[in-house]
């Protein structure tokens, strides 16, 4: 034995090998007794130790800075722990991967100065790849020098792989024909020549923007708000159920809020979440941009801060396997950008009622205090006598809201055993919960809408996909039960229509309304929704070219007269509005959220998660 490593040893220094300390610790077990599939995984071991602590360094970067302001120096330390442990397990992987590729190579045509070397790129290209587009995806806008660092950093830990994965594979090599090839004399130029031009990508792949901190918006010349506007969001609602439903009478109402605006029918893609598309709707930006992507976020035990799920391209979904990690609900703490209500706000007083990623409705650096926001757990809180904890503003409307609801109560349940009688049972108690829902949110926004100084409010009524989608979950084959789910939908549209839909024509000419409708869970490729404007100027009875969820955001601005910003990528349609007032200039940006004043969590959160796992929200 001792032999037999004196000569592979005297060898590999004649070839040019062991002429560092990290060289002699890879390769100095190559006699030891076990074969050439044990000289690789002990080789894949000792690579993965020595290289998972600057890979596992540069995704906790890239994870924090995808989720600025929100993480800490400590939180830092222990995603470099949880992602250098989770590095170690992918470089083992991919080591012993290529070096068994190599001993291949090198059993089917003996062993060549190459082979280490393309082994080596083998794993270093993918891997660098997946860098860059993490450190893009995540990167805040920086100056040229701290982008160069970050190139920098992801092209040494590409070339530092590539080195180490060529040494595991020599080690296979070695042990498996005893030849030990010449070192290639120019690796350092053919790495570069193969990693630059990846790591070159990094200045295409799109940037997120987070920010550091709250962010005032762009200064612009704000024009009195003469009149008021009233934005109604319907989730669940697609096109194609308006002119399904119309026959049967159940339309009416919405029809004529047609008829008195313009109509521009509004795509998306499908298999999206609803927080996603709301927020995105609300704010005008992309998910990269915003922040939120599902219901749900991840929680990993030692950092303080929820992760969104796509903060590091699959990094934290890997650890979701590995750690004992617990989902928390979304919350805005995490959302960066302002939404729709938030931007009036900074103009005159606003309201919202029970949209996504609205809590904590206090205490977010940079958010206008004024007006009024009831956050979407108030209603949970109220069902479940829950103590209040941020969940509305000002703090004192809890009570008020309270005493209402406990009031109100059993005549919104008069009104829906009226509305769905003679549906089964269990039909009927899933469309109870939805119409509660709905029925809350609606009767709380007309509340606030009592107060004369508030210009803008908002109200998001998600009770008809959670219907749909409930009902499509617990669907049975059968005539009678496609029967039975048609009817609650269309008792439900009805309710909508005589409810709702009714109250926007009651609104005279000093009011604007703005009725923006989703598809919801239920969206195909060819499902439409829609957004339905009636405001001074807008076309009555016009139909406008089609829009995305992009585009909702600058529409609203318009018709409530505030400038979209340069940020958003979608635009207002021109169509429809000509004779409205001419928009104002767009602004630079809307600006920035801060961090939350306190922690972004409650105690709350685990019944939270209880509920939105019965609404069919998270699994």
């Amino acid at each position: 034995m001792t032999e037999r490593y004196e000569e592979v040893r005297r060898k590999l220094v004649e070839r040019g090998y062991l002429q560092g300390r990290i060289e002699r610790f890879l390769l100095r077990d190559l006699a030891a007794p076990g074969g050439a599939a044990r000289t690789v995984l002990r080789a894949s071991a000792k690579a993965a130790l020595l290289g998972a602590p600057l890979l596992g360094g540069l995704v906790a970067a890239s994870t924090v800075a995808a989720n600025r302001p929100l993480l800490g120096p400590r939180d830092a330390v222990v995603l470099w722990v949880y992602f250098a442990a989770l590095a170690a397990a992918v470089l083992f992987g991919l080591d012993a991967g290529a070096g068994a590729i190599a001993v291949a190579w090198a059993r089917r045509r003996g062993a060549r100065p190459s082979d280490a070397l393309r082994a080596g790129l083998l794993v270093a290209a993918p891997l660098l790849l997946y860098l860059v587009i993490l450190q893009a995806r995540g990167r805040p806008r920086a100056p040229l020098g701290v982008t160069l660092l970050l190139l920098a950093g992801a092209l040494a830990a590409g070339a530092l792989v590539a080195w180490l994965a060529g040494l595991v594979s020599l080690a296979g090599i070695v042990g498996r024909t005893g030849e030990v090839p010449d070192r290639n004399r120019r690796p350092v130029a053919i790495v570069l020549l193969v990693l630059v031009p990846i790591a070159l990508a990094f200045f295409v792949v799109p940037a997120a923007s987070p920010s550091a901190g709250a962010i005032p918006p762009s200064t612009w010349s704000a024009a009195r708000v003469e009149r008021s506007t009233l934005v109604v969001c319907v989730d669940g609602l697609d096109g194609a159920l308006v002119p399904a439903l119309t026959p049967a009478g159940a339309t009416e109402n919405l029809l004529a809020t047609f008829a008195r605006g313009a109509l521009f029918p509004k795509h998306r893609d499908p298999g999206l979440e609803p927080a996603e598309v709301w927020t995105t709707i609300t704010t005008g930006m992309r998910v990269e941009d915003h922040g939120i992507r599902g219901a749900g976020a991840t929680r990993l035990p030692g950092v303080a801060t929820p992760l969104a799920m796509h903060a590091s391209t699959g990094a934290v979904a890997a650890l979701r396997f590995l750690l004992p990690v617990r989902t928390v609900p979304a919350t805005g703490a995490g959302r960066r950008m302002r939404a729709l209500w938030e931007m009036a706000g900074l103009v005159a007083p606003s309201s919202s009622v029970n949209f996504w990623a609205s809590w904590p409705a206090r205490g977010i650096a940079g958010d206008a205090e004024s007006g009024y926001l009831v956050s979407d757990r108030v209603l949970p809180k109220l069902l479940s006598d829950g103590r209040e904890d941020r969940d509305i503003r000002p703090e004192g409307l809890f009570l008020r809201l309270k005493s209402d609801f406990a009031g109100k109560r059993p005549e919104i349940r008069r009104e829906f055993d009226l509305r769905f009688a003679g549906l089964p049972e269990r039909t009927a108690s899933i469309a109870w919960e939805s119409f509660l829902i709905d029925a809350f949110a609606w009767g709380a926004a007309q509340t606030l809408l009592e107060d004369q100084s508030v210009r803008a409010s908002f109200v998001y009524l998600p009770g008809l996909d959670i219907l749909r989608g409930r009902l499509a979950a617990g669907a049975t084959t059968g005539e009678a039960s496609g029967l039975v789910e048609a009817q609650a939908i269309e008792a439900y549209v009805r309710w909508l229509d005589a409810a709702i839909f009714s109250r926007l024509a009651e609104r005279g000419p000093d009011w604007a309304v703005v009725v923006v409708a989703d598809p919801g869970r239920s969206a195909t490729r060819e499902t439409e929704g829609f957004v339905a404007a009636v405001s001074t100027g807008v076309s009555p009875a016009c139909v406008g070219p089609p829009i995305g969820d992009l585009d909702v955001a600058p529409l609203v601005l318009r018709v409530l007269g505030l400038p979209a910003s340069r940020e958003m990528r979608g635009r207002a349609p021109a169509r429809c509005f000509e004779s409205a007032p001419p928009p104002p200039p767009p602004i630079a940006t809307w600006g920035r959220r801060g961090s939350a004043a306190e922690a972004g969590t409650s105690d709350y959160d685990p019944e939270m998660v209880e509920r939105l796992k019965s609404l069919g929200y998270l699994r």
